[in-house]
């Protein structure tokens, strides 16, 4: 008999440590009545602060950084500006060697001398040319006058009219030779201007005002320009404002827009969150291994310069925040709509579509007794013409705000859907309106939910 005891007290022991357990650790678990026979967890709504965010990664840059590069080939031979320096536009930062660049300014200035002396010897050619002409002239005209006193003969007219012609195109083609060589003296100074703009680029000046943020080259190092411009220096304006060019996925953009708030954090700074604002979305897609998203540039402010370019932002875009609203789990969203998908063969009739307007019990009666009974004999045109009575049944029998609900809902500026809530031991469905969710709650804006039991589980007990 004492070991029967010691059993039975043994398993009493066993039986209230497991009940113990259970409570404690599934306290929202509820045995509804025997004529349910359905084991349910539910839970209350809670008041509290709903954000919808878009996280993505990004990089930090500088909003005004330019490249500076070499336009022309050859050894740089000196570099005056490093790392971190501030420097005013106009500023020296390298030095490439000039010799050869120099000396074709010398061969292009000797060329256009002698050009320019070329010109001015060709002047003194047609004068030359004039004076030839003008004085044949005369000879010509003298001889006429004394050929009528048949003093010259008629050939030496001839010979004279002849040289008189002569004359004339010697002049005129030292004219057009003083236009070929004022032609070849103006490309030989086009020649020299060129020259000197190449020597003039053998010194890599700095085209803004800034820091310079990035160095590439050492004195000694030969830089070539024949394909591609050699980046030298890279200069930032001003780093008190910085980007973040972030890729936001495909199915995200939607969802973002201009002038939204962003939060990031960085590496470096692992225990400071910053803000910013995304300032622009870019609308060219970026594929990458099949993934497709798009890049937003997101503005932030760097007074203390901290956030230096490069550094990799983690991120979420502020889409829409609720505060002190009521929210349930995720969890009864899911098991409600799995128990509408199962529902939804209960009730096929034009009422079931109409859930989310919450209708009167003396809205339902008039509608069922003016809308004409159908089936599934009933024809496509019956159908049509029972569709069209319940439109005008609608704008009749629904309420102002009602209608402005509806409305809504087919454009989908509003969301409703179903809670399952517990009342006297049985389940229940009601339609909500949904708010912003996030990865845990999802907001309810109507209706007041707060004498309500909400089920985020249930089980039928075999």
């Amino acid at each position: 008999m004492s070991r029967w005891f010691r059993n039975l007290t043994i398993v009493t022991v066993i039986l209230s440590s497991s009940a113990l357990y259970v409570w404690k650790v599934h306290p929202d678990l509820l045995i509804a009545n025997s004529d349910d026979n359905t084991s349910y967890r539910t839970e209350s709504v809670s008041m509290g602060d709903i954000s919808l965010s878009v996280s993505a990664t990004g990089t930090l840059a500088a909003v005004d950084d330019v490249v500076v590069g070499a336009q022309l080939s050859g050894q740089v031979v000196k570099v005056y500006a490093d790392f971190n320096d501030s420097v005013e536009q106009g500023q020296l930062l390298a030095k490439i060697d000039p010799a050869s660049f120099a000396s074709k300014v010398a061969q292009a200035q000797a060329l256009a001398d002698k050009s320019e002396a070329d010109v001015k010897a060709q002047s003194f050619q047609i004068e030359r040319a004039k004076l030839n002409y003008e004085r044949s002239l005369r000879e010509l005209k003298r001889a006429k006058g004394l050929y009528i006193s048949k003093n010259v003969s008629e050939d030496a007219i001839d010979d004279l009219q002849t040289q008189s012609s002569q004359n004339k195109l010697d002049w005129q083609q030292s004219l057009v030779q003083l236009d070929i060589l004022k032609a070849t003296f103006a490309a030989n100074l086009a020649s020299l201007e060129q020259a000197k703009i190449e020597l003039d680029r053998t010194d890599i000046r700095a085209p803004i005002s800034g820091f310079v943020i990035n160095r590439e080259i050492e004195a000694g190092q030969t830089v070539a320009s024949s394909y591609n411009t050699p980046e030298l220096f890279t200069l930032a304006k001003n780093l008190s404002e910085m980007e973040i060019e972030a890729y936001i996925d495909e199915s995200d953009i939607g969802l973002v827009q201009e002038g939204q708030e962003v939060r990031f954090g960085v590496d470096a700074f692992s225990d400071r969150q910053f803000k910013g604002k995304v300032k622009q979305i870019r609308k060219a897609p970026q594929n990458n291994s099949g993934v497709v998203s798009y890049v937003v540039v997101i503005a932030t402010n760097n007074p203390n310069g901290i956030l230096l370019p490069g550094m990799t932002a983690n991120l979420d875009v502020a889409i829409k925040k609720m505060e002190n609203v009521q929210r349930v789990s995720n969890a009864a969203i899911r098991v409600a709509s799995r128990f509408s998908v199962s529902d939804s063969n209960k009730s096929k009739g034009p009422l079931s579509r109409l859930k989310h307007l919450n209708l009167t019990q003396q809205q339902i009666q008039k509608i069922e007794q003016a809308l004409p009974k159908s089936s599934a004999t009933t024809s496509p045109n019956t159908k049509k013409q029972n569709q069209q009575i319940l439109k005008k049944l609608l704008s009749e029998v629904l309420t102002k705000e009602q209608k402005k609900l509806q409305k809504q809902i087919r454009s989908g500026t509003v969301k409703m859907g179903p809670i399952l809530v517990l009342r006297d031991g049985k389940m229940s469905s009601i339609q909500v309106q949904f708010g912003v969710s996030d990865d845990k709650y999802t907001a309810i804006i109507s209706p007041d939910l707060s004498n309500e039991t909400i089920i985020t589980q249930f089980r039928e007990n075999k």
